[in-house]
């Protein structure tokens, strides 16, 4: 039997109740969240007036607390406004866990320092919100906390999503820099496992095999990739697209006659013996000679740029140089290879850079309290303040500093006051007066000294530090700059220097890999190593000189050491360490 209601009232009652039953939470005590509330405050969260939206967001929570979008834009309100306190509350209080809620959830981890937590927390989203503002700080806070745990190469591939969630042309280039930063420090096994892993997309491929193929250096691999990648972004760093098929010519500006020809001879014998080695990119090579006292600068100066060469290298003495910054600028670059006032890039042998190095590896060592002995010249009171300045903004403090006359022979009365024997012996004396007893005492070296920076070049290393152990400093580290060493031939010297740490160039290293990329025996250079070494390296820098630019954690493991290029301009060579033991040279790690 089929029963109709005709009963209007009836009818009325049962849809009210049917609409009350569909619409909004149920349960005792819930109510339907109010819509007025919810509205404006989504509205004024829109537009990022957060101050408004709290007080409208809280009032719509407070009428249902079980609306996921409420919910969502109030924490993140909060977190906008700072209240962190309201924030926790309400995490507190609800068991809402949307992915946009555990995003917002893992960025609070990152800020608090707690980026393993924060990782675990993004990586219960099977994957990233849907919202293009949200994937982007999903990916962000990822980024973040990978680099952070030096997890190198997954984070280039959260920087890459990063990157393509957002069309932002100015954030691109410093998400690439940072790509960039972090492709240099994956281990080579690990980007050989990545490459060709489908489960990385088009970009990130791209990127890796571009690190892969040596940021450029080999042209031939440079204009496979291009071939494959092409308009890829990662040509911008690694590869110079405008560059790969083209043979740049290079002026070389050295004093290769008059008091400097041995030198620039040596500089000559890097450069060219680095374009042999070099067998992918063989660049055109034009030397100019500046004279002995630069005499010849301007001629070789405007002829270099008329010639339209693509890059300068040198000149090498200060007399040249002094007269080159008083010229106009050119339009291409130029790399002096001597310090300079200038805004030239600058690749030099630096004593200064050494000496900071010393206060670095000092320090590092856990040396807090030094004293500095160096000779009493110009270049000693150069190496004391860069050494002195250095070690002081590390933390250390500089007990002493004390300066010798380089020609003297004995300088015994002069360290024992620096090394403190003189208040020792006095000591003694007052504390035997005072009892009024002979007893048995020995000078011993201050207690406020850890170690000793010696700013020396071979000879005064000689005298200095044998004189050193026989009034009792012995036991108290010695650190030097390259300047001490004299190479291996000299057993007595450095048998003399027993215990100095010093810095060192990689090419004056024993057993060095470079001994087999060379296509001579080293012998051969003699005692300009170092100079060879710069010659070496400054071509290195041809390549990736635009490179190194762009990038600022960009480094060349050279002859002359790790070659990364500073915001000012200057390349900073990272020496290694070695100890004189026995007559021999180790090598420190």
């Amino acid at each position: 039997m089929n029963t109709k209601f005709k009963n209007p009232i009836i009818i009325a009652v049962v849809l009210l109740l049917l609409s009350a039953c569909g619409s909004g939470p149920s349960g005792p005590g819930m109510k339907p969240t109010d819509s007025k509330a919810k509205t404006t405050g989504l509205d004024l969260y829109a537009q990022q007036d957060y101050f408004s939206a709290a007080q409208w967001l809280q009032q719509a929570w407070e009428s249902n607390n079980k609306d996921a979008a409420v919910f969502e834009s109030l924490l993140d309100t909060w977190k906008q406004l700072g209240e962190m306190p309201q924030l926790w509350k309400l995490l507190s209080e609800s068991s809402l866990r949307t992915p946009i809620v555990k995003v917002i959830e893992a960025e609070l981890m990152q800020e608090a320092g707690e980026c393993a937590q924060a990782l675990m927390k993004s990586d219960e989203l099977a994957s990233p919100p849907t919202d293009e503002i949200w994937q982007q700080r999903y990916w962000q806070v990822r980024a973040n906390c990978l680099q952070s745990e030096q997890r190198h190469l997954q984070a280039v591939v959260a920087l890459v999503q990063l990157k393509q969630s957002v069309d932002d042309e100015l954030m691109s280039q410093v998400w690439d820099n940072e790509i960039v930063n972090n492709l240099i420090r994956i281990d080579q096994a690990e980007l050989i496992m990545a490459i060709g892993d489908d489960s990385y997309d088009y970009e990130t491929q791209g990127w890796f095999e571009a690190a892969y193929v040596n940021f450029g250096a080999d042209g031939v691999s440079g204009e496979n990739w291009l071939l494959l990648w092409t308009e890829h972004p990662a040509a911008q760093y690694f590869l110079d697209m405008n560059q790969v098929n083209k043979q740049q010519s290079v002026a070389i500006l050295l004093p290769l006659s008059g008091r400097f020809q041995a030198a620039a001879k040596a500089i000559q014998k890097g450069l060219l013996t680095a374009s042999v080695v070099d067998e992918g990119n063989q660049f055109d090579l034009q030397f100019f000679d500046t004279g002995s006292q630069a005499e010849n600068i301007s001629a070789a100066w405007y002829a270099a740029q008329e010639q339209e060469v693509d890059l300068i290298i040198g000149p090498l003495d200060k007399s040249a140089i002094e007269k080159i910054e008083a010229m106009p600028a050119p339009a291409i670059p130029v790399v002096l290879l001597n310090q300079s006032e200038s805004d030239y890039f600058q690749f030099t042998l630096s004593p200064e850079v050494e000496a900071e190095q010393a206060a670095e590896r000092m320090y590092e060592d856990g040396q807090r309290r030094a004293i500095i002995l160096a000779p009493n010249d110009p270049w000693g009171e150069r190496m004391t303040k860069a050494f002195a300045q250095r070690f002081v903004d590390l933390g250390g403090q500089i007990i002493d500093n004390s300066y010798f006359q380089p020609e003297q022979n004995d300088y015994s009365a002069q360290l024992r006051q620096t090394l403190g024997l003189i208040e020792s012996q006095l000591r003694a004396k007052n504390l035997q007066s005072f009892l009024k007893l002979n007893l048995a005492s020995e000078e011993v070296v201050r207690a406020d000294m850890d170690a000793i920076f010696l700013a020396a070049r071979p000879d005064f290393a000689r005298l200095m530090v044998p004189q050193l152990k026989f009034h009792r400093a012995n036991e108290t580290p010695v650190y030097a700059t390259s300047h001490v060493f004299d190479g291996f031939n000299n057993e007595q010297h450095n048998r003399d220097l027993q215990g100095v740490k010093f810095a060192i160039s990689p090419i004056e290293l024993p057993n060095s890999q470079w001994h087999e990329i060379l296509p001579f025996e080293l012998s051969r250079i003699g005692n300009s190593k170092n100079l060879f070494a710069l010659g070496y390296d400054a071509y290195q820098l041809i390549t990736r000189l635009q490179w190194m630019s762009r990038v600022n954690s960009g480094m060349i493991e050279g002859l002359t050491g790790k070659i990364n290029l500073g915001f000012d301009g200057q390349f900073r060579r990272g020496l290694k360490w070695a100890e004189y033991n026995n007559g021999s040279i180790v090598a420190l790690p």
